[in-house]
């Protein structure tokens, strides 16, 4: 009886080892194959990394090659450099097709405020001084303006009309009658402005040849004096035309040329030094500082 069970136990513990043995394979069989399909997986991943690298790559390469393919070189880089078609951004070049920069000028001129209000007064009372009682000069200027503009029309000459308004009063006394009245001056004149420098440009130093007229108009009250005593005041009012030739001569000065001689409209600076010539009127012309202009090139 006791060998039997020993024979039993022995067979259940022989089946139990069997059992447990095919439950260690099938585990070792699932673990196997979960390995194997992570591996598959994390490759299958790099693979499409890696494929979305290359196809990142080949499209920045596919790119790059229209980039290059899109742009004619022998247009970037002409063997022959046309001068019409050239912008000067550097004054390195040799040469530079001046009538690109600009055609035409237009400015305020502040010389003529400068003639009414300073240089002729100071000229005239000097000339013609009052009495030492008197509490009005010979001359005093009120204001002036004038309006300049230039027409290029080859790379180096100019056309320049300018058109002005200033005001003075004037006023005088002596033994026999007195005036006091104001001025009203329309200055004009038209000339050609030559530029002298090594390139083709319209600016630097000038010459500007030139024929001119200005309109006085006077407006005023004389008082005649007898014995000392004023009498009668009567209205004189008049009209002088004087017609001159003169030579004007200065610099102009481009302020932005560093942007390019095609970057638009860009301001000047136009400084004359003197203006000498003819007059009709006085037969002598000498202006000191003329003009001193501001505006745009365009």
């Amino acid at each position: 009886m006791g060998f039997i069970l020993r024979i039993v136990l022995l067979i259940f513990i022989l089946l139990r080892g069997v059992s447990f043995a095919q439950t260690t394979e099938e585990e070792i069989e699932t673990q196997t194959e979960n390995v194997e399909n992570t591996e598959v997986e994390n490759m299958e991943t790099d693979n499409l990394s890696n494929n979305g690298e290359a196809e990142e790559i080949q499209g920045s390469l596919i790119g790059e090659d229209n980039f290059i393919m899109d742009y004619n070189l022998i247009d970037i880089i002409p063997i022959e450099p046309d001068r019409n078609l050239l912008t000067v951004m550097s004054n390195e070049n040799g040469f530079e097709n001046g009538l690109q920069s600009h055609r035409h000028s237009l400015g305020i001129d502040f010389g003529t405020a400068i003639f009414a209000t300073l240089n002729a007064p100071i000229l005239v009372n000097l000339a013609f001084p009052q009495s030492e009682n008197s509490q009005k000069q010979t001359l005093e200027g009120k204001f002036g303006f004038r309006l300049t503009y230039t027409y290029r029309f080859t790379e180096k000459i100019d056309l320049d009309a300018t058109f002005g308004l200033y005001v003075m009063n004037t006023y005088y006394a002596n033994s026999s009658s007195e005036y006091s009245g104001g001025t009203y001056a329309i200055p004009f004149s038209l000339g050609l402005r030559f530029y002298f420098n090594k390139r083709d440009r319209a600016s630097g130093f000038f010459l500007l040849p030139k024929i001119g007229a200005t309109i006085f108009a006077t407006k005023g009250n004389e008082t005649a004096i007898v014995d000392g005593n004023r009498g009668d005041t009567v209205k004189k009012n008049s009209t002088l035309f004087d017609f001159y030739v003169s030579t004007e001569m200065g610099f102009r000065i481009d302020m932005s040329r560093k942007l390019g001689i095609t970057s638009g409209v860009r301001p000047f600076i136009d400084i004359s030094l003197l203006d000498i010539g003819v007059s009709y009127s006085y037969i002598f012309r000498f202006i000191p500082l003329p003009r001193l202009a501001i505006g745009v090139l365009f």
